[in-house]
């Protein structure tokens, strides 16, 4: 049969979906069930001094009061120095620290009558004053968010590499800038959701996730249970990004009112509670600088980094996620070797953050790509050139940035200059100059990054985050039904993952992908893993299908098992990259920016199934014009959030996707035998600082605060 890698396949998985077959958590309805429903905080700090009400309907209604003694709050298990990271209650004790943070939870025998439950409570609350901004968190006399935490720092980074200071104090030209993300949500189509029901001395819950096996460690850590009597099944998922990535209380407490109750418990999020107390992301401001030589190129460079990481460092990641990610890849595509930088994890009063789509790296690459339009526009060169003059050429790969990333395989020059070609560079830069004669506001903006995927064992080990293993196992077997039937510890959450996971073991097995079952990750089926984040979909999970095929092909032949388990620990990390093209134009009496073409050329290594990987980076592009237009989550100076619904938190929909170009490079990676990289994250890491790049272009704007609305711009030209 014809290669299974490298092909177009229809997804196999949406015959399913569309037929209304999917089993997402809300879906599921087991017998006797209970339902579940939480009192949050509706102030952003303050002190609990009780519950008022009563809830004479309800089935039981449990306080932080309930659990002591047989549930410890969710902790982030870290040896990095200098980090704090005080643990997670699972019910507020006797304080809260943002809006929405759970104080109290009312089971009854349905959704409405556990929600009017919950509507007869109210909790007893002395307020204290909110940090919500940078400023607020890092004044003198700033109320602390943990009194553990001084100054409000969950972890202050600083780090030298080369002589930059020597070239700083020897550089005739220093150009620098800053730029502000906003904190923004992930807003996944499905919120989340829990089922948890007893399992004889143990517990068995089904979890919209991405890291079950995450899921299930941290249970029987809070539970004071042994890890072989949880089992986490990773339900459906529809959409995840990252905010999925985590371990959350609401996981923690349904198991364990499951097991209090002696029934099955059930909790389905509201948009409301999801915009509130799911982790957001971002929230980062970067000031940066570089000692620049005449021709473009950058002979040193320093950055300040501040992110807001909200009242709680989450598990696994801690509060470490941002800041060191953003810190880690300031240099980019970029033969940067002198390089130092000091990176702050402030504690605020929000919701705590999270992964999401490009954590760190976008805030990284919006950062260093605001830079070399700054270079160009402040020598007069155009803004290909500077990147043409700062790029890791292809002969020096592979290569390690200042701050360790080894960089396996590239060619970022070609990434540049296909899309260049394909974009029509310079035609549009004429264009660009006739709309300007006839008095409209057009731009164009460009992004190139490299990002790093599927990292493993030692990188999470580097960073001091124990609660992350690394690795990824996969178990292929032959099962009763005699079709080949795959697991992985990286779930599916919408990537198109059962169809490409499906192609990889028919390669192996030279079988064809549709007689290949990809079943969703249930801990009780295959071994232990890391999960779906940090696109580990074709490196991770990829990687241990294959080897694990090959080898149930092999022992078919000697007569011998038909049931494969493989792990697969990556010796360092994947390192796809490209370079995005586009053109807005802005409207001079709505302020707003409209995006007229989009290119990218991408080199993820090895494609699995090009359209998979296409609609990836469309998807991509799509909410990263979101960051950079529209999405913003606001909070008010007391904590309060403003964006609570749909109606304030506005996503970008198929009016404001631009169509995308897309052209393909192919260097494979050298870190694994498939040369895949990966490919879930770069669609948003690099259209966030080219559409915002394209809007600075058009109104000749220096230092950025996203999202361009339209408010935001007409009140900058009306400044200006």
């Amino acid at each position: 049969m014809a290669n299974s890698i490298g092909r177009s396949l229809r997804r196999l998985e949406d015959g399913r979906l569309l037929r209304g077959e999917g089993r997402f958590a809300d879906d599921l309805q087991p017998e006797r069930c209970l339902h579940v429903a939480f009192l949050r905080s509706p102030v952003a700090h303050g002190l609990v001094s009780g519950i008022d009400g009563a809830a004479p309907d309800a089935k039981a209604v449990f306080s932080a009061a309930d659990l002591q003694g047989s549930c410890l709050p969710l902790t982030a298990h870290l040896t990095t120095p200098g980090v704090v990271s005080p643990p997670r209650p699972i019910l507020a004790v006797d304080r809260v620290r943002f809006v929405g943070e759970m104080i109290a939870a009312a089971v009854a025998g349905t959704r409405y009558g556990a929600a009017d439950a919950v509507a007869q409570l109210s909790p007893d609350i002395d307020p204290l004053p909110a940090v919500v901004t940078f400023e607020d968190a890092l004044a003198e006399d700033a109320p602390r968010v943990h009194d553990e935490v001084p100054r409000n720092l969950y972890f202050t980074g600083r780090r030298t590499y080369g002589d930059p200071r020597g070239v700083f104090a020897r550089a005739g030209l220093v150009v620098e800038g800053s730029v502000t993300h906003p904190r923004v949500a992930a807003a996944p189509i499905e919120t989340r959701g829990v089922v948890a029901q007893p399992d004889g001395a143990g517990v068995t819950v089904w979890t919209s996730t991405q890291v079950p096996h995450l899921v299930a460690d941290a249970i029987a850590e809070c539970l004071g249970i042994d890890r072989a009597a949880v089992r986490v099944v990773a339900t459906d998922v529809g959409g995840g990004f990252g905010a999925k990535a985590q371990v959350y209380p609401e996981e923690i407490l349904l198991a364990w009112m499951a097991r209090r109750v002696g029934a099955p418990v059930k909790w389905t999020e509201t948009r409301s509670e999801h915009m509130q107390a799911a982790s957001h992301a971002r929230d980062q401001r970067v000031h940066f600088e570089a000692a620049v030589r005449k021709d473009g190129r950058i002979l040193a460079l320093r950055a300040t980094i501040h992110s807001s990481v909200g009242a709680y460092g989450i598990r696994p990641f801690g509060p470490l996620l941002d800041p060191i990610g953003t810190a880690g890849l300031m240099t980019g595509p970029y033969d940067i070797t002198d390089y130092e930088y000091t990176t702050y994890a402030v504690a605020t009063n929000k919701s705590p953050e999270g992964p999401y789509r490009g954590v760190g790296m976008v805030t990284a690459v919006l950062a260093h790509e605001r830079l070399m339009d700054l270079i160009a526009a402040r020598l007069d060169l155009d803004p290909l050139e500077v990147r043409r003059v700062n790029f890791v050429r292809r002969e020096q790969m592979p290569y390690r940035s200042p701050t360790g990333h080894p960089y396996e395989t590239g060619d970022y020059g070609a990434a540049l200059e296909a899309a260049a070609s394909a974009f029509g560079y310079a035609a549009m830069r004429e264009r660009q100059q006739r709309g300007r004669d006839e008095g409209r506001e057009i731009g164009i903006g460009v992004a190139s990054y490299v990002e790093y995927t599927g990292a493993g064992s030692s990188t999470f080990k580097g960073r001091g985050m124990l609660d992350i293993p690394g690795t990824d196992t996969a178990r292929v077997w032959v099962a009763g039904d005699g079709q080949v039937h795959v697991q992985t510890s990286c779930p599916v959450i919408g990537q198109g993952s059962h169809t490409t996971l499906a192609q990889v073991a028919a390669h192996a097995l030279g079988i064809d992908p549709d007689s290949i079952v990809v079943e969703q990750t249930d801990t009780a089926v295959v071994g232990p893993g890391t999960g779906s984040f940090m696109s580990r979909g074709s490196v991770t999970a990829a990687t241990s299908v294959f080897r694990a095929a090959t080898l149930l092909r092999e022992l078919q032949a000697e007569n011998g098992e038909l049931d494969v388990t493989v792990t697969y620990d990556p010796p360092q990390a994947a390192h796809p990259y490209a370079t995005h093209m586009c053109m807005v134009e802005v409207d001079p009496e709505t302020g707003e920016a409209k995006i007229l073409r989009y290119v990218v050329a991408e080199d993820c290594g090895v494609l699995i199934n090009p359209m998979i990987v296409e609609g990836q980076v469309t998807g991509g592009v799509a909410q990263g014009a979101g960051a950079a237009l529209m999405e913003e989550v606001a909070y008010g100076g007391d904590g309060q959030l403003l964006s609570s619904t749909f109606v304030d938190y506005l996503v970008p929909s198929i009016g404001e996707t631009p169509e995308v170009e897309i052209a393909h490079l192919v260097t494979p990676s050298t870190v694994h035998e498939l040369g895949t990289k990966g490919a879930g994250e770069g669609g948003t890491i690099g259209s966030t600082p080219a559409i915002a790049n394209a809007v600075a272009d058009a109104l000749s704007l220096a230092d950025l605060t996203l999202p361009l609305t339209p408010d935001r711009l007409t009140a900058l030209r009306n400044d200006a």
